[in-house]
């Protein structure tokens, strides 16, 4: 049988089109049964192929060879199509050129088709009635040339000029992939004369077929008359459109004045769809729709002045791969002020190929959340959480609060009964929330308060801040590196837990990142240990045996009503029982699946016989010195000589002094107390340097919160004095007037002299943050974002060029934009050589700093540089062109490398907006989470030196021991190990996401290939960890009052 008919080939006919089109729908009914069939059984089975689907289509949109190849084939079938009209005639090669071409679009759409019905039975069949309906007619007349015959002859006709609708579509793709750039006017030009060639071709072609055809028999009737149904449709719509072919024409007087009205009437009602069209379209594009609750399906609506990077961080919390099965059904609407670029930026970041499964989740909308038809189209109303975001780089901090407050309040008039979870910039403001109605449903959390107490926290137990952000923050890490690193440690216990120091570099991070996958989670507790009223260390153990030692029980949380009592380490002989409330655990796991617990009375062991542990006490006597009970400074009440004669009833008095003790307050606030010469040459002092202030006049730092968990439980002979150094006088530093050993002194913190002044080198700890001042209103947004942190940049690098010989000091950092931490190398990186610091120094002048100063040594650093006014605002454009203008740049500089980076998981650098938005969005998921990180910053506690006798013995020994004899629950290990400074051994882990450093960093690289610093293993595998000489325990102290 041949394929073609050659050069014997029948006229194009309705009996040839008929056939065709019957191939072609039972190729289109293929595909939609087998299509609602795989829809189906997603639906019910819950397959998760949505992601994958999505990834393939995009893959194959995105192929530059499958796009030229698409566009070629559709040229060569239009093309052929156009000859075969002349010479009616259909070779075997003519046909394999419709054949090849035919399958490639076959192949083209199943992606797409496979990804639409994944998403749902709906979705799927409306994609095979618009999108897939042209393509099945096109590849089922083809595939019916070789069947179709009539009277013993062949056709040589197939519609396969609807290939030009791949190209009309497909146009704009191919002139980005091969960068056409269509803002010079030639090529604009070109590119819209191609495009109505091809329109022009499409419908020449559709007129020349209907026109051969002819009409069907079913038809043919209506064409007897000149005027009936078809032909007065046709008569009006070409009148309307202004074409008027003249084949028909009106022949009576009420037909000419009715025409007259019909055209202008017509010509109006045009015009104003059109408009109302473009309109909907323009009003739908930019952000403007409505919002459709979807049933079945969870809705959070974001609101509020957040930025393009916050709501980044954001929406990769909220729909992490770790809240897989809890973010399934979940859809998230954001609400964005209408001309920001935001929702650009938004629109951008979501196309991107690893975005995939966010992008038909997440909605923008524009408008503001004061217009009530704004919030009616968010559908707030049905949603189930409502947060508000903050700008964290606005300039005027006490504006932005109000703001959201204000937001906050218009929602709630709207739906009362909302869960809202609030963040503001500055814990003070919190006062201006006691004006609204509020109720049990709204959370708050304050920026300030959060960053420094995180800060504070660091400096006294250093590792805290990622130990805090890996339990409140999701990282993803492979299971093949925990699968390794379980075989290495059984190596290592083989040889008793020593290995070579290559091992060491380079097993640290995937200690460090098995730690970073643990998560905090508040599930309920088993009824088993309420029955049996079990003790605290007995469900403890008995958890850790249920999961091999890889799940902790931290914690409980008593839930009566909205009320929740959070306990951390309640104590080993806690008696857990019932007490009229809904109790809850709070578990350190990878995962919530991983979290079990007894399920009857015969799984749990209960009380275990210990034996004689006296063997272990003698050779511990450091831990119980570090555990002993020590006397907590109490706050003290400032007598008022003025009021001591003063005749005032009790009242009137207590009100005089409060009164009194204010204004002396503010008045000493004025004049901070300096720090003395002897405390100062003491050493071991903490310093917070505040940078960035030189311009504010209002400067608010909040003191009182970075103090606060220093002064918690800590006896007053054991204080360590806090030195604080700005350039003007904070304007809050009333709050710690009355805090002993707290003291200011002004000065530069980026010039050594001042710095010297504060005995920088012989402090225990220097945390460097920004005055929050936030950007210059004036500067571009777009650029701001970098050079926010320059100033926290240069100060940590000055100060640790100075403390290279003092390792002992513990600088953190603190960035507000994460993808900055390039500029932020380890330690010992800096200015080893004379021909780096060259290169450093003609790399500084390009963003435009000038020596302040004469140098005192030559080292790059000590020349403290300073910035410029003119480079404030000059120095993110330049910042941006070093870490990446263009999205590549961005993307390689990839967020999730600042949670592995060695400089974070020593404790050295934290990005609090980063890790403040990471534990909101977190919040959705569980409600207790604000609680329980709030109790473990107040919450005592210690690091405890491993003795030498558990040396090489299992983590799970210690923490039993020190559960059960000191009352001490460990929660991680500050373990020692070389980090490496460049070169292969830093990316010897698969899941550590690896970034370029800018070319400025990489010129103030030292040539030193390691340093020793301390890193956070949080929540080690309790039975496969061996300690190692030089650990310390990071453990949460049990209050007094606990069992």
């Amino acid at each position: 049988m041949s394929l073609a008919c050659e050069s014997d080939c029948a006229d194009m006919t309705w009996d040839y089109a008929i056939d065709q089109l019957q191939y072609s729908g039972i190729l289109w009914g293929g595909l939609a049964v087998v299509g609602q069939g795989v829809a189906l059984l997603v639906r019910c089975r819950g397959y998760a192929w949505e992601e994958q689907a999505m990834r393939l289509s995009n893959k194959m949109d995105a192929s530059m060879f499958m796009l030229v190849l698409d566009f070629i084939c559709s040229a060569i079938m239009c093309l052929h199509f156009a000859v075969r009209t002349n010479f009616m005639s259909l070779s075997l090669v003519g046909y394999m050129l419709e054949v090849v071409p035919a399958v490639v679009f076959l192949l083209r759409m199943l992606p797409r088709w496979a990804l639409m019905h994944v998403r749902g039975m709906g979705s799927g069949f409306g994609y095979m009635c618009i999108s897939a309906l042209l393509d099945s007619i096109l590849i089922g007349s083809v595939a019916a040339l070789p069947f179709s015959e009539y009277n013993g002859r062949k056709t040589w006709f197939a519609p396969s000029w609807l290939s030009c609708l791949h190209i009309i579509s497909g146009w704009r793709k191919v002139l980005e992939a091969f960068k056409v750039n269509l803002s010079i006017p030639r090529n604009e030009v070109m590119s819209l004369s191609c495009l109505t060639l091809f329109n022009v071709y499409f419908m020449a072609m559709c007129i020349l077929t209907f026109e051969n055809l002819g009409d069907p028999e079913i038809l043919k009737p209506l064409s007897k008359d000149k005027w009936n149904a078809v032909s007065s449709i046709y008569f009006v719509l070409t009148s309307v459109c202004t074409v008027g072919f003249g084949d028909l024409a009106p022949t009576t007087s009420l037909s000419y004045v009715f025409t007259v009205v019909i055209v202008y009437g017509g010509l109006i009602w045009l015009a104003i769809n059109i408009s109302k069209s473009n309109s909907i379209i323009s009003k739908n594009r930019d952000g403007g729709g409505f919002f459709e609750p979807i049933e079945d399906s969870q809705y959070i609506v974001v609101i509020g002045n957040a930025s393009a990077d916050t709501l980044k961080n954001f929406l990769s919390e909220i729909f992490h791969t770790d809240h897989a099965d809890d973010a399934e059904n979940l859809v998230v609407s954001i609400l964005i002020h209408q001309g920001s670029p935001t929702r650009d930026q938004m629109v951008s970041w979501l196309g991107l190929p690893g975005n995939v499964r966010m992008m038909t989740r997440v909605k923008l909308f524009t408008g503001s959340p004061l217009e009530e038809k704004d919030l009616n189209r968010l559908g707030v109303g049905s949603c189930s959480t409502l947060f508000v975001l903050p700008d964290f780089l606005s300039s005027n901090v006490m504006k932005e609060d109000t703001e959201n407050i204000i937001r906050m309040m218009a929602v709630q008039r709207l739906v009362s009964d909302l869960r809202i979870v609030l963040l503001l910039l500055r814990a003070s403001n919190q006062s201006l929330l006691s004006k609204a109605q509020l109720n049990g449903n709204l959370s708050c959390m304050a920026y300030d308060q959060f960053k420094l107490e995180v800060a504070g926290k660091s400096c006294q137990v250093h590792g805290f801040a990622p130990l805090l952000t890996n339990l409140c923050k999701c990282i993803a890490i492979d299971d093949s590196d925990d699968e390794e690193d379980d075989e290495g440690s059984e190596t290592g216990s083989k040889t008793g837990g020593k290995g070579s120091k290559d091992d060491g570099a380079t097993n640290w991070r995937q200690d460090f990142e098995r730690g970073a996958g643990i998560e905090m989670y508040e599930v309920e507790l088993s009824s088993v240990y309420t029955w049996r009223e079990c003790t605290f260390i007995e469900a403890v153990t008995d958890v850790l045996d249920k999961t091999n030692g890889l799940v902790y029980l931290i914690g409980l949380v008593e839930i009566r009503g909205n009320h929740k009592n959070v306990l951390l380490n309640p104590g080993p002989l806690y008696k857990i029982r019932q007490r009229d409330a809904e109790l809850h655990g709070i578990f350190l796991a990878a995962d919530r699946d991983a979290i079990l617990q007894s399920e009857d009375e015969s799984d749990f062991k209960g009380t275990k016989d210990r034996g004689d542990e006296s063997a272990g006490k003698g050779t511990d006597e450091d831990v119980s010195q570090q555990a002993a009970s020590r006397p907590v400074a109490k706050p003290k009440l400032e007598f008022v000589p003025e009021l001591a004669h003063v005749q005032l009833n009790p009242d009137q008095k207590e009100t005089a002094g409060h009164l009194a003790r204010c204004v002396r307050a503010n008045y000493r606030a004025l004049v901070p107390q300096r720090p003395p010469i002897r405390t100062l040459a003491a050493g071991g002092h903490i310093i917070l340097l505040c940078v960035g202030c030189e311009d504010t006049e209002d400067l608010r730092l909040g003191v009182e919160h970075f103090v606060k968990p220093l002064r918690q439980n800590v006896a007053i002979e054991d204080m360590v004095p806090v030195v604080v150094m700005s350039t003007v006088v904070p304007k809050d530093w009333a709050g710690v007037d009355s805090v002993d050993f707290v003291y200011w002194l002004q000065g530069s913190p980026i010039d050594v002299l001042d710095l010297n002044r504060i005995n920088f080198l012989g402090a225990s700890a220097i945390f460097i943050t920004h005055c929050g001042a936030g950007r210059d209103e004036s500067a571009d947004s777009v650029n701001d974002s970098w050079a926010v942190d320059f100033e926290v940049i240069c100060c940590t690098r000055l100060v640790e060029s100075q403390l290279e010989k003092s390792g002992s000091v513990i600088v953190i950092a603190d960035i507000v934009v994460d993808v900055n931490h390039p500029f932020l190398p380890l330690p010992g990186q800096i200015g080893a050589t004379a021909a780096s610091n060259v290169q450093a120094k003609s790399a500084w002048a390009a963003l435009g700093y000038r020596p302040r100063r004469a140098s005192f040594g030559g080292s790059l650093t000590e020349d403290l540089l300073a910035p410029t006014s003119s480079t404030k605002r000059t120095l993110g454009s330049l910042l941006s062109n070093l870490v990446g203008a263009n999205e590549k740049v961005k993307t390689e500089v990839d967020r999730g490398g600042y949670y592995l980076q060695p400089r974070f998981a020593a404790g050295r650098l934290f990005a609090g907006s980063n890790a403040f938005v990471g534990l909101a969005a977190n919040t959705f998921y569980n409600p207790s989470l604000m609680q329980m990180v709030s109790r473990m910053i107040t919450t005592e506690i210690s690091m405890l030196r491993l003795p030498h006798a558990w040396e090489g013995k299992p983590y799970a020994e210690l923490l039993d021991y020190l559960l059960w004899q000191q009352k001490f629950l460990a929660i991680g290990i500050y373990r020692q190990a070389e980090m490496s400074l460049g070169g292969s051994d830093q990316t010897q882990s698969k899941s550590a996401i690896t970034a370029s450093a800018p070319r400025l960093v990489q010129e103030l690289h030292d040539t030193r290939k390691s340093v020793k610093l301390g890193f956070v293993y949080t929540a080690p595998p309790a039975r496969t960890t061996k300690m190692k000489p030089g650990d310390q325990i990071i453990c949460l102290h049990c209050p007094e009052d606990s069992g």
